[in-house]
């Protein structure tokens, strides 16, 4: 047999970009640019014979090959090609700028060429699932020759003795501690990808990683191979490399379940989280400064302030996680009243692991909570399912009628919808807040931020020309000021909570957004109703209820996955 019975083949593809449309200036608050190989991947499809070949490969009918360990068998001789590959010079291997990529290998985080810079950018932990013979190995190596720097974490490699797997039962317990190990301490490194290559059947197995990633500032991507054989027992008995029996395989395939997430959201990595972690709780120091009222309101309910940090009492930082995330959807693993469908639905797993730009146009303060508000793009808006939202729509009594008596106490349950109040009366506007460094537009972030720079778009972009044909001539006084603030709108309840109370739910962040914008609806909104601040203007709407709004949005890159 000769080199000419390799069969290349290829499936051309073309990276989706996220294209960026608005009508209103913008910052784009993103990573550092990366050169990215836009250059598709290779593979060699080897391993034994199968009696059916699969419907997408067109083979010779005397050639049949699949995955498994690297290799490609002629099944008319039973010579393997791969002694023949031994004699050549080079030998084709499974790299990011090869001309192949498999069908079950197609996911947005192996080429849609937004979501690679942004892993490459960010930090990342694979969690890869899948029983043995099912190309979860295959698929941990091309996520290798994608991303370079990344660090595999497999129990596997505890067996490995000069090269043999040698597989010791009672051992087992040790090679899976070993392997946590290795993971952690590739994320006290902070290692840029992480990948954890076992076979994860049950969801306390990947737990333990989970927490990992979570207490080093990681976002999780769960992935399994798209193989149509993934839950074959009988396949994946023939095609496993560990000689796993059929009857072991077939009981992991009884007990192989999805991974339903807490809920569903598009995250942001950890540089940008600080970053915005920071913006907000500088917007929360002015509105103490513009605002006594609001100042003496929250002291009221603060009595433990000693030292004059009110911010610092009153929305401490949690002490390890800093990943901010917008949330698309609380499924509750399933549990949660149409959690599981939502997690079924096409467009959810077909976006999952893939990077959108939304847009950061706002903050809210008030008794309770510190949020950013966020604008989600058409694509991502048809993602986004808020209860709490949908229940404000369809209620169909006054919002004055759903009042009840005001708390003063910052632990009282959720508060019911505020009536609106007129804006209190307040000094003439005051010249602009002093510049101050890490607002700067003209100068890079933090220095702890590293290679992030704020850019801006083109300034003749026109709010004339934004679309408000959805909340047709029946919109609010505050759009025409503010585009992007569109209170009645779908969508309108999207945020990122950046700080709550103590012994406040993070869901009331929601709440507080959904009363802002009942107040909105029918609030006047003209310019000498707001104050300066850096970059934007501030509203005070009464004792409970602050808002920040930015005269240039900012566009930040997030990724789309799960809470685990």
């Amino acid at each position: 047999m000769t080199l000419s019975h390799f069969i290349v083949f290829n499936l051309t593809c073309s990276p989706e970009e996220i294209i960026l449309s608005s009508t209103v200036n913008y910052k784009i608050l993103e990573p550092m640019s990366l050169t990215t190989n836009s250059s598709n991947s290779m593979q060699i499809l080897e391993n034994k014979s199968v009696t059916q070949r699969p419907r997408w490969l067109n083979l010779p009918k005397a050639i049949s090959k699949f995955f498994s360990r690297n290799r490609l068998v002629d099944t008319v001789d039973g010579k393997e090609v791969q002694e023949i590959m031994a004699k050549s010079s080079t030998t084709p291997q499974l790299t990011a700028n090869s001309n192949i990529i498999a069908e079950w290998m197609r996911f947005p985080f192996t080429e849609d060429k937004q979501t690679l810079k942004f892993i490459k950018e960010s930090k990342i932990m694979f969690v890869i699932r899948g029983l043995s013979g099912s190309g979860k190995s295959t698929l941990v190596r091309h996520l290798q020759s994608i991303y370079h720097d990344s660090i595999v974490c497999s129990a596997d490699n505890y067996f490995m003795k000069d090269g043999i797997y040698c597989f010791d039962q009672e051992k087992l317990s040790s090679a899976h501690e070993h392997c946590k190990e290795i993971a952690k301490k590739a994320c006290v490194e902070n290692r840029n990808v992480v990948i954890i290559d076992n076979t994860n059947v049950r969801y306390w197995e990947a737990k333990p990683y989970f927490n990992i990633a979570s207490n080093y500032n990681y976002i999780n991507i769960v992935a399994s191979p798209k193989t149509p054989w993934k839950l074959d027992a009988k396949e994946l008995s023939q095609r496993n490399k560990h000689d796993v029996d059929l009857i072991t395989i077939q009981r992991k395939v009884n007990s192989f379940k999805d991974f339903i997430p807490f809920y569903y959201g598009w995250f942001v990595n950890e540089q940008l989280s600080v970053r915005l972690l920071s913006m907000g709780r500088d917007y929360f120091k002015e509105c103490l400064e513009l605002y006594p009222l609001f100042k003496q309101h929250l002291q009221t309910l603060c009595p433990d302030n000693t030292d004059g940090n009110l911010i610092k009492d009153y929305f401490p930082e949690h002490p390890k996680r800093k990943i901010l995330h917008c949330t698309s959807r609380y499924v509750g693993k399933g549990r949660a009243e149409g959690g599981k469908e939502y997690h079924q639905r096409e467009d959810v797993q077909n976006s999952y692991g893939k990077v959108f730009i939304v847009t950061l146009y706002g903050f809210i303060i008030t008794d309770k909570t510190l949020g950013a508000r966020i604008h989600l793009p058409q694509e991502a808006l048809v993602l986004f399912d808020n209860p709490e939202e949908r229940q404000r729509d369809m209620a169909s009594s006054p919002l004055k009628s759903q009042v009840s008596p005001r708390k003063t106490s910052r632990h009282s349950p959720l508060k019911s919808p505020v009536s609106p109040r007129k804006t209190p009366k307040q000094s003439p506007l005051k010249p602009p807040v002093p510049p101050r460094k890490q607002f700067d537009t003209n100068a890079k972030f933090d220095e702890c931020i590293r290679g992030i720079s704020l850019l801006k778009t083109s300034s003749s972009q026109s709010k004339e020309n934004l679309s408000l044909k959805s909340e047709s001539k029946d919109v609010a006084a505050i759009t025409t000021l503010f585009p992007l603030v569109r209170p009645k709108s779908r969508g309108r309840a999207a945020h990122m909570t950046l700080g709550i109370a103590d012994k406040i739910q993070s869901k009331q962040t929601t709440i507080d957004l959904l009363d802002i914008c009942d107040i909105e609806k029918s609030s006047s909104a003209t310019p000498h109703d707001f104050q300066h601040v850096r970059e934007g203007k501030s509203r005070f709407y009464d004792d409970s209820h602050c808002c920040i709004y930015l005269d240039k949005p900012y566009n930040i890159p997030v990724l789309f996955s799960g809470s685990y």
